[in-house]
Parts: structure tokens; C-alpha cells; sequence
């Protein structure tokens, strides 16, 4: 039979445990499967959170990591089906000993009965769980999670459309999101996933996707604030023409009309447009999220 696969390098400033390294050692000559199905492997953390990093691999696609904001560092579960956390042990100890008991309560580790050799590596080892460490994983996800890097076209924007395009991209579950909300002077009820939140005074529009992230913001005909790339509120299509150069494309509806579409950051695939149909008195401008 093959072996468990077990290769670890921890990110930049962090280090390998020396006790998950030798776990790691002596698990790569164990056949696979026989206290659990998984890969002693590092992956990069989900969403980018900052302070852990992934060591364990389960076959469904989800992962375990260690957070090492706090002393004895939590393992953490990311779950393939979740956004949210959900710590598994307090330490690596508690970790350990919980896999060789088998009372992980995950699936893939507590199949396969035949532990001995686990757990008389783990006693000549003198494996003990540590006092476990205040944490609040909640917290940890809300806080770890970095701000997103600004480009220097949002950079540019004035101070509201600036703060509705950083809605862009933003889960409706984010904690935060009620707060920038109340900045913005937008309702703070958040819209269920695939609906829409209104400001209808002012003719804005957030929509969110079926993924539950926001995708849109649509700038209508009573909006009559700050704009992008130096366009005047209620600019004619000579002056849109001026200031972003030839059109882009054409609205796909019956009575057509220009569209001017330019990127506000590649990378993030933040898109501004302003269109106007044929027989509009107005112009409609959004902000938006390209998906590849």
C-alpha cells in the first residue's frame, strides 16, 4: 500500500513545529489510510488571512491550519463547503492526541482502526495538551482578513464613488458591511443573496450576486453626485467622448445607444460605465465587477 504523503514548508516568518515536524517524519512511513485519510501538506490559506497556514489536506478539499496569533496556536478547520471557520483543537497537542483517539469529529480522520502505532509514537513523544489559549475564532476571520490592495484608478475617485466601488467584491455575511453601509449613507439592511439594496433619493443601487457578493453598483437617473475619471454630473456624450475617448460597445436593448467602458483595476477586475440609450434624457453609470 502507499504511504501518507507528508511535505511541509511553512510561508515567510513562520516556522514548522519541531513536534509536527517529526509527526511528519514518521507519518511518511506509515501506509496511508490507516488512522484517517490526509496529506501533510502546506497550501496557501483561503481568503488570504493573515497569521496561519495550512498543514493538512483533507480529500474533500478542505483544510487545516494554524493560527499563530495566540500561544498554544489553534487548529482551525477551513471548510471546502463554508466561508466560516470552526477551530478543531486549542493546540497541535490537543491536535494530535484527538487524532490518535480518533475523536477528531471529522470524517476523514476518524476513519480506520487501527491506531496503536500512532499512539505509541504520540507516548514516546510525550505528547500532552498544553492549557489552551483565549481565542475567538470569529473574531480572528473578521480581523485577519487584510484590506484590499487600491489601484491608483480608485485611488483617483472622489470620496463616495471611492467608498461604493470598496463595496465591490465584499460578502454579504462580512460584519463590517453594515458599518461601511451607515458611511455611505446607504439603508444598513443588507440585501439577501441575488437581491438588491436602494437608496432611491439618491438613485444608487447595490446588487448582489448569487454568490452572495456584491457586484454592482448602479448609478441611475436621480444620481447626481461625484462621478469617475473627471466626468461632470449630467455630461453629454460629447464630453463623455472627450474625457474617455470612443465608445466601447452599444446597449443590447431596442433602442441601442453608446457605452463607454474602462477599467478601474485589472487585477481585481473593477470596471466604470456610462451609457445613454437613443431616446434617454439621462445617462446611466455603474461600477461593477467583472468576472473572468
Amino acid at each position: 500500500m502507499s504511504k501518507y504523503f507528508a511535505k511541509l514548508k511553512a510561508p515567510k516568518g513562520q516556522v514548522v513545529p519541531p513536534l509536527l515536524a517529526r509527526f511528519a517524519k514518521w507519518l511518511a512511513k506509515q501506509e496511508y489510510g490507516t488512522f484517517g485519510t490526509f496529506e501533510l501538506i502546506s497550501s496557501p490559506v483561503p481568503g488570504e488571512l493573515r497569521d496561519a497556514w495550512c498543514f493538512l489536506s483533507l480529500p474533500e478539499g478542505s483544510l487545516l491550519a494554524l493560527v499563530s496569533t495566540v500561544a498554544p496556536a489553534p487548529v482551525v478547520l477551513f471548510a471546502s463547503e463554508s466561508d466560516a471557520l470552526k477551530v478543531v483543537a486549542p493546540s497541535l497537542e490537543a491536535f494530535l492526541l484527538a487524532l490518535g483517539a480518533g475523536k477528531t469529529r471529522l470524517d476523514d480522520l476518524d476513519e480506520g482502526d487501527d491506531r496503536d502505532a500512532l499512539r505509541v509514537w504520540l507516548a514516546n513523544e510525550k505528547v500532552k495538551a498544553p492549557k489552551p489559549a483565549k481565542f475567538n475564532v470569529k473574531a480572528y476571520q473578521r480581523d485577519a482578513a487584510p484590506a484590499p490592495v487600491e489601484s491608483e484608478g480608485v485611488k483617483k475617485l472622489p470620496p463616495l464613488p471611492r467608498g461604493l466601488v470598496a463595496l465591490l467584491g465584499r460578502k454579504v455575511s462580512d460584519t463590517k458591511l453594515p458599518a461601511e453601509l451607515k458611511k455611505l449613507k446607504l439603508p444598513a439592511k443588507l440585501p439577501k443573496t441575488g437581491g438588491k439594496l436602494q437608496d432611491k433619493k439618491r438613485g444608487i443601487t447595490v446588487s448582489v450576486g448569487r454568490n452572495g457578493v456584491i457586484s454592482e453598483v448602479h448609478l441611475g437617473e436621480k444620481y447626481d453626485g461625484p462621478l469617475a475619471f473627471k466626468l461632470p454630473s449630467g455630461v453629454n456624450d460629447f464630453t463623455a467622448t472627450k474625457l474617455l475617448g470612443k465608445p466601447t460597445g452599444t446597449l443590447k436593448k431596442k433602442d441601442g445607444g453608446k457605452v463607454w467602458e474602462k477599467v478601474l483595476d485589472a487585477e481585481r477586475g473593477l470596471y466604470f460605465s456610462r451609457s445613454r440609450g437613443h431616446f434617454d434624457w439621462w445617462s446611466e453609470h455603474r461600477f461593477f465587477l467583472k468576472t473572468k
